[in-house]
């Protein structure tokens, strides 16, 4: 599975896990593995893949840089913005 080097908009806590767990599977990655790399724990990696809203940001900062991703926000045009 190729990882796309473009960024994708996350509009629900599912669609981020499943992002995650993609580059996870592109990497070549059990969850287990990366829960060893990144330092947490391989339950947390199921949950945040499944979409659990309680992921702590912390955790996921470091999941992102064990695959060689940068989390950041880009602004969206205002004809495109939702309200949560």
């Amino acid at each position: 599975m190729e990882t796309p080097n473009r960024s994708r908009p996350f509009n629900t806590v599912g669609a981020l896990g499943a992002e995650l767990r993609r580059h996870r599977a592109a990497a070549g990655l059990t969850q287990q593995q990366l829960a060893d790399r990144s330092g947490v724990s391989r339950r947390w990696i199921g949950l945040c893949e499944k979409g659990h809203p309680g992921a702590e940001l912390g955790n996921l900062m470091r999941v992102a840089r064990a695959l060689g991703l940068a989390l950041r926000f880009d602004q969206q045009p205002a004809a495109t913005r939702q309200t949560l």
